[in-house]
């Protein structure tokens, strides 16, 4: 082998392959490589969306990690990492203070790790196939970590040659595709062969099952496993859903997420994976998996793990659950202050809605921790743990069974509330009204210095964030989105309806224009406050074009099944009347209307 050093990193080539011949492979790694060599990390995500590049996305956005940055991996641990690529999960790694031994076959690929992390000397990255430095890497390990199935495809066999490399009370720590993961039904290419069906068909890369796995695991002699489930999948994770807290209808929203490739649009995945929660089966259609394998203690304390990391740093933040309590964490040390703003929330909130049904969950700021360190921050806020129904269930049961009234009962009352609270005051046009919403025109300023405001705001009353106890008192759980300026009230009612609506696009009982009337919201106040709303977003993004805009801005492209079926239909209906002109080549034309590229061209 040859050694080389990239800063403070080791990287080991293979015989016969020195660093100077490696190829940059491609004009996907040129590109990476410049962003790394130029660019800090935290203004990756601009590079990123700036330049619209897929490859950049894949290797180098920061949320490539979440699927592994909410475990308790301690500081000092030794950490082997097969298939590192560009080093997302790598820096996750090192964050938390971890000594990592990374393997990546594409030279590239390693030279872009180094130098991403060259100033750290606890990074050591073989630059060659799994089969060339198997022996060099030994056992020892703390933990091994494999995130994807390029390893696997490099390496049959592998799950038995990394049990030689952990330490009998280690851990494997495996994400992975599901072979039938609802999203290829639905639609979606195999990403390994970029066909459609390959998986299920499995005539692609071998998938694994959740069953195939586990099984594939106990050959290797990893007994002891634990079933996470990271949603919409592994690569960009949302949630961590895990056998202890499985997800609830309604909680599946952000479905369209091929980054990589056009897709198919056969059902609406949403309603689906409603069906299959009630059903139960959640676990076997999960996206992806990720897995805990072998090693003693090796449940984690957190059962669910939910991640905002679509903002700004100063205000990206995962929300854990636990068996006892619900904790937010700063993901960036820039976030510390958003974090330890919720104990001011609280304590402001209680005194304007003392006199109204509306509970806030208490918050208690926790100084220290090493989830805490590891995730950037030195302070994370702790919750109750409630168990009840959230506000958002009820309303969306009551509409899907036609009890329309009781729908408006319920946000009759929420608007009560929000109405009703203490500390109204006239709107102003503060300085940090402007930083948050931004400015507005003459005749909007006017309809924002009619409305009624409330001094302490906390816009985010959206129902998913109301649990209703069983003595039917209303507790707020989530008001990370407070200010102390005024805000209009109508502002936090119309959020609250806008949500409700975009959540349930198929009930006209939660319609926005019939919601907006209940409210006597009018539409020019409606119009308003959408402004306020894209300034808030951006707010939020720090100005930056968030990650979910990607789809849109790499333009890929949606073939909703249902188009070609009416096109179909309609050229086939008129086959008595065309008989002898060639009708039946034309409705076969139609109906296989897709271009290479997965377009629809409708002539």
């Amino acid at each position: 082998m040859i050694k080389e050093l990239i800063g403070n990193v080791v990287v080991y080539w293979q015989a016969g392959h020195p660093p100077d011949s490696q190829p940059v492979q491609g004009q996907g790694a040129a590109q990476l490589l410049e962003i790394v060599s130029q660019y800090k990390e935290e203004d990756y995500q601009a590079q990123i969306t700036g330049r619209k590049s897929w490859p950049a996305m894949e290797q180098l956005a920061a949320p490539r990690g979440n699927v592994i940055e909410w475990l308790n991996i301690p500081e000092g641990a030794k950490v082997l990492e097969l298939g590192a690529g560009c080093g997302s999960v790598t820096s996750v790694l090192l964050k938390k203070g971890a000594y990592v031994t990374c393997q990546e076959a594409n030279g590239a690929y390693a030279k872009i790790n180094a130098k991403r992390h060259s100033g750290s000397s606890r990074l050591a990255i073989y630059a060659m196939p799994y089969a060339q430095c198997g022996p060099a890497l030994a056992g020892g390990y703390d933990y091994a970590v494999v995130i994807g199935m390029q390893p696997f495809i490099e390496e049959p066999g592998l799950l038995r040659r990394l049990r030689q490399h952990i330490k009998p009370d280690g851990q494997l720590i495996l994400a992975v595709e599901n072979r039938f993961g609802l999203k290829y039904w639905a639609g979606n290419k195999e990403p390994y062969t970029h066909q459609y069906f390959a998986g299920l068909e499995n005539t692609g890369v071998l998938l694994f099952s959740k069953n195939s796995l586990s099984k594939s695991l106990e050959e290797a002699g990893f007994m002891q496993q634990e079933f996470y489930y990271p949603y919409p999948d592994y690569r960009f994770a949302l949630d961590i859903y895990s056998d202890r807290y499985l997800p609830k209808k309604g909680d599946l929203t952000y479905n369209i997420a091929n980054y990589e490739d056009d897709r198919l649009v056969l059902f609406d995945e949403q309603k689906v994976f409603d069906g299959i929660i009630e059903e139960g089966q959640f676990p076997f259609f999960s996206n992806s998996f990720l897995c805990l394998a072998g090693g003693t203690g090796m449940c984690q304390e957190v059962v669910y793990a939910r991640y905002a990391s679509d903002r700004s740093r100063e205000f990206a933040v995962r929300t854990d659950i636990t068996a006892q309590s619900v904790r937010k964490y700063p993901l960036y040390p820039q976030g510390a202050a958003h974090v330890a703003h919720l104990a001011r929330a609280y304590e402001g909130l209680c005194s304007q809605y003392a006199d109204t049904g509306l509970k806030f969950n208490k918050c208690r700021l926790v100084s220290g921790g090493t989830q805490a360190a590891a995730s950037g921050g030195s302070v994370y806020a702790e919750f109750e743990l409630l168990h009840a129904q959230a506000l958002q269930e009820q309303v969306q049961q009551a509409a899907a069974s036609g009890q329309v009234k009781k729908v408006f009962d319920i946000l009759d009352r929420m608007m009560q509330y929000i109405r009703n609270g203490k500390n109204q005051v006239p709107f102003t046009m503060t300085e940090e009204f402007t930083r948050v919403f931004g400015s507005f025109s003459a005749k909007e300023l006017e309809i924002l210095q009619a409305a009624d405001c409330c001094s302490i705001a906390d816009i985010d009353l959206v129902l998913p964030n109301i649990l209703v106890g069983e003595d039917g008192a209303w507790h707020v759980i989530d008001y990370e989105w407070t200010f102390f300026f005024p805000v209009p009230q109508n502002y936090i009612i119309y959020r609250t309806l806008f949500f409700l609506s975009q959540h349930n696009p198929q009930q006209e009982a939660l319609a926005m224009g019939a919601l907006l009337v209940a409210a006597g919201i009018t539409q020019q106040e409606a119009a308003a406050y959408a402004h306020m709303e894209e300034g808030f977003q951006r707010f939020v993004a720090g100005g930056q074009a968030p990650y979910r805009e990607m789809v849109n801005l790499l333009e890929r492209k949606f073939v909703d099944i249902a188009w070609l079926q009416e096109d179909y239909g309609r050229i086939a209906a008129q086959n008595e009347l065309l008989k002898g002109q060639g009708i039946w080549k034309l409705a076969r034309g139609i109906k296989n209307k897709l271009t290479g590229n997965g377009t629809y061209e409708n002539k």
